[in-house]
């Protein structure tokens, strides 16, 4: 019996590795490359929920055929508390990191508009320029989107899901828009210390106090951050012809 849990722990084992494999890049990974955390997380949560569900069925066939034993009491045991709460671990842990993806903030085809542009290698969008120079390495949607700290982590996440329960029930009007103005110290905190942003001639020290405090925003220079929705020009021309009509 022994023998037959090491074969079968071993052999969930090996073909879950194949999802450990480095990705299909242009530049190949380093020496010794064994994938990312994100990976080692999905390839764990899929290897222990398989083991778990293999060793439930060979312990229902054992026990139907000679009862429980000592040794199947201890399988039980993992089985039933062990084994589902690692795949409740690594399920999390690849859900939260999953979630920071662009991939992921493409998933909903209103959001489409936005990462074709992101990558769109001739656009010139504040977030295209940012994606295609790297000036952030990953996650550039969430990490442009999100407050830092573990509050701001926890926010972004709420409002992620809450985005999520209003594509699928269809609660959401178009154009697009976002909740709250873009706060500057979300742009500062990359920013803030760059010789381009303390250099007086492109930000001169009187302007400063205002960019510090987002009473001027960064977007009004550098802008536009994403391209211009479809409906969105027609919803302000009808807005303009309404506010002629009632004057």
């Amino acid at each position: 019996m022994n023998r037959r849990v090491s074969v079968l722990v071993a052999a969930v084992f090996a073909l879950s590795g194949l999802l450990f494999g480095a990705p299909e890049t242009a530049i190949p990974p380093p020496h010794g490359w064994i994938g990312t955390t994100l990976q080692w997380a999905q390839g764990l949560g899929i290897a222990f929920a398989v083991l778990d569900f293999l060793l439930l069925v060979y312990l229902w066939r054992t026990a139907r055929r000679s009862g429980l034993t000592s040794m199947g009491k201890q399988l039980m045991f993992v089985t039933v508390a062990v084994l589902p709460i690692a795949v409740v671990f690594f399920s999390y842990t690849y859900g939260m990191q999953a979630a920071e993806t662009v991939e992921a903030c493409g998933a909903c085809h209103v959001m489409e508009p936005w990462v074709n542009n992101l990558h769109d290698p001739k656009a010139d969008t504040l977030a295209a320029v940012h994606y295609k120079n790297r000036y952030i390495l990953e996650n550039h949607c969430y990490t442009c989107h999100s407050d830092y700290g573990m509050f701001g982590t926890l926010k972004a996440k709420m409002e992620g899901f809450g985005h999520i329960v209003h594509y699928t029930t269809g609660h959401y009007e178009k154009p697009i828009k976002i909740a709250s103005p873009y706060p500057n110290w979300r742009c500062l905190n990359c920013h803030g210390e760059s010789q381009k942003f303390l250099d007086p001639a492109k930000h001169p020290k009187e302007d400063m106090p205002d960019l510090i405090s987002g009473k001027t925003s960064c977007i009004d220079c550098h802008g536009p951050a994403h391209p211009a929705q479809e409906g969105s020009a027609q919803k302000k021309a009808s807005l303009r012809q309404g506010e002629k009509s009632a004057s």
